[in-house]
């Protein structure tokens, strides 16, 4: 065991002794010193092998001649020749050496910031603040506080109402609950009049405070008043004691029909890619842009293209100190041809344009009840056409005049519209 912990570090080898002196030799190495161990003789070979410590080794040659024997080295251990080795591949050494760094440097750093739970708040708008409270992504892991950071969210931010706040890892996890704040909706109690938004038909009306004007069945002009705003009170034998201004209030649906037209010529130019394609690569670091190739001095034989452009923003939990983006442009180039529309082309494009109508009409409040499109073709041109049956509850007001002894002009003195809803 002494041998092997001391060889190690003085660095010691394994010889083969050959000659018919090898006994001799032993002796003389004890006689000056020279310490041999695991010593092993092979008859048949005539061989000695035997473990001596480097810095003896030199000191075998005149011992060597005298005896007539030749020791030959086999195998080379301990600390010395390690180090050697490492010498001879430094740059590998190095390279671990760097990487053990950057591991240990890199995970006691904090690089991911995730926040969930949230709907009010967006979640940059909460980095950003985060940021501001020197918290952010590529800050040192031991600065990271969880209770002041869960503190400060639910000092700055009323409307948060739990905050879990967790260090694992590399990322910190922010999990959070918002309170939804009851905010009282004042009502406009402005006197006003309930008007028709469209010209149509009444399908149904329920009247909670005014004047019904219309029945279920009636067809009413656009403006046509529906609840009047002047409310009349009575007395125990429907005898009139006075009239009250209010603001209507009541369900009224009415049915319409919105027509609708479109056109598309039959002839028309088709853009085309010829497959000819340049690429443009630019990184932005902190507002510096860095462009590895710039195609536009090529450009020069192209006379029209596209620039398609993709890309983004990365590493975004930590772009409030380090912001990155990468964009690859691709410019292509184009070229027009004349073409046509075949029936069946131009109906798919008529449809694909009224759908959207409809889904316009559908966001505005309308209810689709029936919309059929027709296409025929006049003159070089596909024609779409169709009447679109909607309904919808009215919600457009006009506030009553409220000066005392102005004349009526038989809308009950309606005027000034009022375009907020109930």
């Amino acid at each position: 065991m002494v041998h092997k912990v001391a060889g190690w570090f003085k660095g010691y080898l394994l010889i083969r002794v050959t000659g018919y002196g090898s006994r001799r030799f032993v002796n003389l190495c004890r006689n000056h010193g020279i310490e041999l161990w695991l010593i092993s003789y092979n008859d048949s070979e005539e061989m000695l092998y035997c473990r001596i410590f480097l810095k003896d080794f030199y000191k075998l040659r005149p011992i060597a001649r005298k005896c007539k024997v030749w020791a030959v080295v086999k195998e080379r251990s301990g600390f010395p020749f390690v180090l050697d080795m490492m010498r001879q591949r430094l740059s590998f050494f190095v390279g671990v050496g760097v990487f053990i760094f950057l591991l240990f440097f890199l995970s006691s750093r904090i690089w991911g910031i995730s926040v969930e739970g949230q709907s009010l708040h967006t979640k940059e708008s909460l980095l950003k603040y985060l940021d501001s409270r020197d918290v952010y992504g590529g800050m040192a892991a031991s600065d990271v506080e969880c209770n002041t950071i869960r503190e400060d969210l639910r000092h700055s931010f009323e409307d948060i109402s739990w905050v879990s706040v967790e260090l694992r890892g590399s990322r910190i996890l922010i999990k959070l609950k918002e309170a939804q704040l009851v905010q009282e909706k004042q009502e406009d109690e402005t006197p006003a009049s309930l008007v028709a938004e469209d010209a149509g038909t009444v399908v149904s009306i329920v009247t909670s405070r005014g004047t019904a004007k219309v029945r279920a069945g009636d067809k009413v002009k656009k403006n046509k008043v529906l609840i009047s705003g002047i409310d009349k009170i009575t007395g125990d034998n429907n005898e009139f004691i006075r009239k009250r201004r209010v603001r209507a209030e009541g369900k009224v649906v009415i049915e319409s029909v919105k027509k609708y037209k479109d056109g598309l010529p039959e002839k028309y130019s088709k853009k085309e890619y010829t497959g000819r394609e340049k690429y443009l690569y630019n990184i932005i670091v902190s507002g510096t842009n860095v462009f590895f190739y710039n195609p536009l001095n090529n450009l020069e034989t192209y006379q029209k293209y596209d620039i398609i452009r993709e890309g983004g923003q990365l590493f975004k939990e930590l772009s409030q100190r380090f912001p990155v983006y990468f964009w690859r442009q691709c410019f292509a180039e184009i070229k027009y041809t004349d073409a046509r529309y075949s029936e069946k082309e131009a109906k798919e494009l008529l449809n694909e344009r009224f759908a959207y109508y409809l889904k316009e009409q559908e966001d505005n409040g309308y209810k689709i009840i029936d919309a059929r499109l027709f296409v025929q073709k006049e003159r070089g041109r596909y024609i779409a056409s169709s009447d679109v049956k909607v309904q919808k509850e009215q919600v457009i007001y006009n506030k009553l005049n409220t000066k005392k002894g102005m004349k009526k002009n038989g809308n009950n003195g309606n005027s000034n519209r009022d375009t907020s809803g109930t």
